[in-house]
């Protein structure tokens, strides 16, 4: 009871500014910061990063869970430890190459795009460019290759792309190019995902539910290859494009069985899930689209 007392006493500043202190004891010469960082969705996040000499990219760790932990009764010399240990395995071995990214002709064969939700950043998407898709948007991106698992991409904002010169049509038409080159669309069946994750199952009933996505930063991108929508329109007609998260949409033919719901039961659903299980920073909308096959639109139900 009295440490649950003594850990909601500190507010999130003196927690962040303890954390910072341990760690910079860990590494005395390198510079600590905590910064906030701006994220999806208006979501803002205050991140620690350890910039060591020699060093370019380094990795953001976010301390808002940390201090969440510490509220509950996380002990704090845990907390720093397990945030300097974080560090140690998540920094880079090999510095990357990092084109230079204010020449388009560098970076050209590899800006990408992906998804989010419009509204929610809208001031956001005011310092950056970007491309209206119904009620979302298509931002760039640059991959960056760091020689490990995990993987590091650099948002375009407009003060990296004053010097472009390049029209707002030409670059969506090549950030999509690149994206489906780089980063190919799939579709698979539920049935298929639940199966690869337990192998020896019975066979599942068919529900006609599809994941489309690609395996590039924010694989809801997907939905934007229209090769991919038509060869899905080919074998099932019309269907929704479920939003599921900014990683995938989830397709489901409307001629099959398994959603036994009108138009709003099918909103409310996806709020619902969207409110409960997807994290804030990853949601992608609250609304429902239907795919038509005759003409290839897209309709957003509401």
């Amino acid at each position: 009871m009295n440490t649950a007392v003594q850990n909601t006493a500190m507010t999130f500043q003196q927690f962040t500014e303890e954390i910072r202190a341990g760690v910079q004891g860990r590494f005395p010469e390198a510079d600590i910061l905590i910064t906030p960082a701006e994220k999806n969705n208006g979501l803002t996040l205050t991140g620690l990063t350890v910039r060591e000499e020699g060093r370019r990219v380094t990795p953001t760790i976010y301390l808002n869970e940390a201090y969440d932990s510490y509220k509950k009764g996380a002990a704090l010399a845990e907390l720093i430890a397990e945030v300097a240990d974080t560090y140690r395995e998540n920094r880079l071995e090999q510095e990357p190459e990092i084109p230079d990214f204010t020449d388009f002709q560098k970076i050209k064969d590899i800006v990408c795009c992906r998804l989010v939700n419009r509204e929610r950043n809208r001031e956001r998407l005011e310092k950056m460019p970007h491309r209206d898709f119904l009620d979302l948007a298509a931002i760039y991106y640059i991959p960056i290759e760091t020689g490990q698992d995990c993987s590091a991409s650099l948002t375009m904002m407009d003060a990296h792309t004053a010097k472009w010169q390049v029209d707002a049509g030409t670059l969506f038409s090549l950030a999509c190019a690149n994206t489906e080159r780089l980063f190919p669309a799939s579709v698979r069946s539920m049935e298929k995902i639940l199966q690869d994750l337990c192998p020896g199952s019975p066979s599942l009933h068919e529900t006609g539910m599809h994941v489309l996505r690609n395996n590039g930063s924010g694989g809801a991108a997907a939905m934007l290859n229209e090769g991919i929508l038509q060869w899905f329109a080919g074998k099932y007609g019309d269907f929704y494009i479920f939003p599921s998260s900014v990683h995938e949409v989830i397709l489901h033919p409307v001629k099959l069985p398994g959603l036994a719901l009108e138009k709003e039961g099918l909103l409310d659903m996806v709020r619902e899930i969207n409110r409960e299980q997807v994290p804030p920073d990853e949601v992608l909308s609250d609304n429902v689209y239907l795919y038509h096959a005759d003409t290839g639109e897209i309709e957003i139900l509401s």
